[in-house]
């Protein structure tokens, strides 16, 4: 869509100008470029965006462990594996295919789940990564972020929300407890970022408008809601899912 309607206005410049035929290659031209540009670009503004850091296997050896048993287990190539400082525990995978994908999680993350809930959420992750969802997350964001200003973040937010797709996380744990060895890890993992939350303020409100748009890229979406907001008909809500899995 940016790049159809940065298209139109430069074709509709140039006929303006008596340059039809002119008008409409270039149409085409920067349809194409910007889409293209947005998509190679996306992933990493958007770790960019959200402050993201490479891992070093030294630092977080546990982490770095059972991504590679995971991804044994999955049939998928390893993930780049980045961190975001903060001390509330969240996750999400970006990346245009598998081959390229880069699985981001908090500090917090690492340091409050145990073995078995971190294994939950890294599945959780995975399953993304497996599936292909990465591939829309990181363009619907990167797309959105210039219409924030007009429509506001939370009308913003919600459009992202529903280029990826509403039902994507609850689906994404349902499959994550299949594959890991203790499916009630990941209910509890969901139960302890519930417990956790800081419901004060807004999720990466303070990196800028586009890590704010990254809300329901994350296993956590529901950070700096207000407890007592409706959950009824959002099947992504953290709250929803933990309840869900606990059936397992």
């Amino acid at each position: 869509m940016p790049g159809v309607v940065l298209g139109v206005i430069v074709g509709v410049v140039l006929v303006a100008l008596g340059l039809p035929l002119v008008g409409a290659a270039a149409l085409v031209i920067v349809a194409v470029g910007i889409s293209l540009w947005i998509w190679n670009a996306a992933p990493g503004a958007v770790l960019r965006s959200v402050g993201a850091v490479a891992s070093e296997e030294w630092d977080h050896p546990r982490l770095h462990n059972l991504v590679d048993g995971l991804c044994a287990t999955m049939g998928l190539p390893r993930p780049a594996i980045c961190l975001v400082d903060s001390p509330v525990p969240n996750a999400m995978a970006l990346g245009r295919d598998p081959q390229a994908a880069t699985l981001v999680v908090t500090t917090g993350l690492d340091e409050v789940l145990t073995l078995v809930e971190l294994e939950g959420v890294l599945a959780h992750e995975l399953v993304h990564v497996k599936r292909n969802d990465t591939v829309l997350a990181g363009v619907a964001v990167v797309a959105t972020a210039p219409l924030a200003a007009l429509i506001g973040p939370d009308r913003a937010t919600a459009r992202v929300h529903r280029l990826i797709g509403r039902g994507r996380e609850f689906s994404a744990d349902q499959r994550a407890a299949v594959v890991v060895r203790y499916p009630h890890g990941i209910g509890s993992a969901l139960d302890a970022m519930v417990d956790g939350s800081d419901h004060t303020t807004s999720w990466l409100s303070d990196r800028g408008r586009m890590a704010t748009l990254t809300r329901w890229l994350w296993i956590d979406p529901m950070v700096g809601t207000p407890r007592g907001e409706s959950s009824e008909g959002n099947l992504d809500d953290t709250r929803v899912r933990a309840a869900a899995l606990s059936l397992y």
